[in-house]
């Protein structure tokens, strides 16, 4: 598409020069872990690192797999944590989460005078060969296969906004990618396609432009000319299965929520005619670019980007 507001999309990237050295910052890791880039140095790849940050829902099907795949034998937990970036309590707290959950056992490990010597884990939920959509620890150390972790850090998408363009255009473009990389991993596994995070809202973040030829071709044109009105409109997923009506600039669209909890459906029409503008989800890029002619000369565009969030 080459219209105004989809170049404007398409501009907003992130700044190589302000990216985080992030092997300055493993300390204090947060949860992310740091995988050795095998294409560093090379010309058009300078990460020494490529992050990786699990969610909490997908760190607790890395734990069931791992406890799976030790099949009753032990394992570290002080060495785990490291591996995830998450300190030793927060495993010790998921591992009883999960024993709640009747989905493991903990067995204590004692030596021949009875004294205990850790624990081994034991997973009995229902049987199965790897547990939910299969991911693994080598899945998120392995630099040569890309299943969707998330790769960005906040810091890297700072609020801000000036007369270009909203920062917080380049984050969605970032999750995307790494949605759609997800998708891809699920289906050529032959697993259903459920969101790993514990979604809530759809944001519709949109841009609105309107204004003459010679403005539009200039402003085309121009680096620094990219000039719109920005919004957002956050809306409840849940319930599911009922349509809401949005407004802005003298639109109004209407907004099907279906599908399920762990992957919904969004549907995007415009009131007025019925028309289809776009069918959103969780794993796929979510845009919506309109433009149109008007009677008076004057051009009017509009764009949406859909977002998922958990808060």
């Amino acid at each position: 598409m080459s219209h105004l507001l989809y170049e404007k999309y398409e501009r907003a990237e992130v700044d190589i020069d302000y990216l985080l050295h992030w092997e300055i910052l493993e300390p204090n890791r947060c949860g992310f872990v740091y995988v050795k880039n095998p294409r560093y140095p090379m010309e058009d790849d300078d990460r020494e690192y490529l992050i990786r940050k699990p969610t909490p829902e997908e760190r607790r099907e890395i734990v069931i797999n791992l406890i799976i795949e030790c099949n009753g034998r032990s394992f570290s937990i002080p060495n785990l944590a490291h591996k995830l970036g998450v300190t030793d309590r927060t495993i010790q707290t998921l591992l009883r989460s999960l024993q709640k959950e009747g989905l493991i056992q903990i067995i204590p490990r004692k030596t021949k005078t009875g004294a205990q010597k850790g624990n081994v884990y034991r997973y009995i939920g229902e049987p199965c060969e790897k547990y939910g959509s299969g991911l693994t620890l080598k899945l998120l150390y392995d630099p040569n296969t890309d299943v969707g972790f998330r790769n960005w850090a906040w810091k890297e998408h700072e609020f801000a906004h000036n007369k270009i363009w909203h920062s917080i255009y380049p984050l969605c473009k970032e999750k995307f990618k790494c949605r759609i990389a997800r998708k891809k991993y699920l289906q050529g596994n032959g697993y259903p396609l459920i969101v790993p995070e514990d979604i809530r809202y759809l944001v519709l973040r949109y841009c609105y432009w309107k204004g003459d030829e010679e403005t539009y071709s200039r402003q085309s044109h121009s680096d620094n000319g990219l000039h719109s009105k920005d919004g957002t409109i956050k809306i409840a997923i849940e319930p599911l299965n009922r349509t809401e009506k949005i407004k802005f600039y003298g639109y109004t669209l209407s907004v099907e929520i279906c599908g399920t909890k762990d992957n919904p459906v969004i549907t995007i029409t415009d009131s007025e005619d019925n028309e289809l503008l776009g069918v959103f989800t969780w794993f796929d890029e979510n845009v919506i670019d309109r433009s149109f002619e008007l009677d008076d000369g004057l051009f009017e565009q509009f764009f949406i980007l859909g977002d998922f969030a958990t808060r």
